[in-house]
């Protein structure tokens, strides 16, 4: 009998090799990767165009071409392509980053051919409704307009226009007058261009049988559209920043918004995957630097975090958090001061342990699901990134030293590189 009253032995897992998938080639050159690797009869169905933001000649257009695909095709209208999908117990999500366009769809396998079936109809015979098109325009415009009043939208449209400016991707920004610039012809146009199959990657995960397979190449394995094969259009790292303040005032609000960052080094720098570490270190997980201190000890938020937001161009390193006005000084006078401590000190042994387990900690529970496999296929190929890319972040994080450190604090955090926004009520 176990003795429940005695810790099991803890143990270190040393590798993080996730499993690979397998690739076919359809009959009309359309690649599908298989990952078989599901308990139950469960399949993900992932279709990826290579048709973004950037392939985009009018803001919005691709968001909400892939957003209509489900608003009804030449024999199913909105409300019948709900109800199937109710039905046959399915769910689906749509996407658009700025390289890519994403539909995604869970369903049981018993399920599976009616299911595809209705997949195929939205991406093969969407009719972009005039009336469909204007419900859901206003329903995006009314959540683009109450995002509008808040401190934090605000706050982090000001710092993309700064740190990239208008001409960059990454600096552009949709406006209330562009949901009404749009409509079905755009929508179409866009469409023919970049939805065909010499465009699509299918990427299949659960428990996939044969029969799962089949499905897949006659529904999508015969040509399909007529339009151009999308690619990347990458544009580079941004010069790093001279330092700059700037406020928007925002009268009325109840708390304002503070963005400290930059444009920093991209996905395939030989420093990213220790960057990553630094970052999780300073205000990346609950016993972060900054939460600690910011928010334990002095009290002067709720939250306070850091991350890096990838993009195919490169990474924007960012430090947010919404605080009363009258601590926004005191909070950024705080940070600094925890980027000047990484500098000039090395970080502890027991404090990097912690980072590391909770790093590793969430890497395993963000990829314990054979559904969510397909995430990791998905974000290496559409970002090019090597298939051991995971493996090294794992090594990176069990191998990094406080030395390590204190020099990426020292290049990466340097405060005259850095931009702050903040947005909200004056400040006292």
């Amino acid at each position: 009998m176990i003795d429940r009253s005695q810790q099991p032995p803890l143990h270190d897992l040393k590798e993080f090799n996730l499993p690979s998938p397998q690739g076919v080639e359809l009959p009309n050159s359309v690649k599908l990767w298989i990952l078989d690797v599901g308990d139950v009869d469960v399949t993900r169905v992932d279709l990826v165009f290579n048709a973004g933001c950037h392939q985009q000649s009018q803001f919005l257009q691709a968001l909400f071409t892939n957003r209509m695909l489900r608003e009804g095709t030449k024999s199913l209208n909105r409300a019948q392509i709900a109800e199937q999908l109710d039905l046959h117990g399915a769910w689906m999500e749509q996407n658009v980053s700025f390289e890519h366009s994403y539909i995604t769809l869970y369903t049981l396998n018993k399920h599976l051919a009616p299911t595809i079936n209705l997949l195929s109809q939205m991406v093969k015979q969407p009719i972009f409704d005039v009336q469909a098109l204007e419900v859901v325009k206003q329903n995006n415009l009314q959540r683009h307009l109450i995002a509008m009043q808040q401190p934090s939208t605000q706050a982090r449209r000001l710092f993309q226009h700064i740190v990239y400016g208008s001409q960059h991707i990454l600096g552009q920004m949709a406006e209330a007058t562009d949901y009404d610039n749009l409509n079905v012809d755009l929508l179409k146009e866009y469409y023919q261009l970049w939805y065909n199959s010499n465009n699509l990657t299918i990427y299949l995960s659960g428990r996939i049988t044969d029969y799962c397979i089949d499905l897949i190449r006659q529904t999508f394995g015969e040509p399909f559209g007529k339009g151009e094969k999308g690619g990347a259009n990458y544009q580079g790292i941004i010069p790093l920043q001279s330092r700059r303040q700037e406020f928007k005032e925002m009268r009325g609000t109840a708390q304002s918004s503070v963005l400290i960052g930059k444009s920093t080094i991209d996905l395939h720098h030989p420093d990213y995957h220790q960057l990553r570490v630094l970052v999780t270190l300073l205000g990346g997980y609950f016993g972060s630097r900054l939460m600690t201190t910011v928010r334990e000890e002095k009290g002067l938020t709720y939250g306070i975090y850091a991350l890096l937001n990838p993009s195919p161009y490169d990474n924007t390193l960012m430090i947010l958090s919404d605080c009363d006005p009258k601590f926004v000084q005191p909070l950024l006078a705080e940070t600094y001061h925890q980027i000047d401590i990484l500098q000039n000190e090395l970080v502890g042994a027991e404090e990097l342990m912690l980072v590391r387990n909770s790093m590793k900690g969430e890497l395993l529970r963000s990829y314990d699901s054979c559904l969510s496999l397909s995430d990791v296929w998905i974000y290496l190929h559409t970002l090019a990134l090597p298939d051991d890319y995971f493996h090294q972040f794992w090594q990176t994080i069990n191998t990094i030293t406080a030395s390590d450190l204190q020099r990426l604090a020292c290049v990466y955090l340097n405060k005259d590189t850095l931009t702050e926004v903040v947005a909200g009520e004056k400040m006292s």
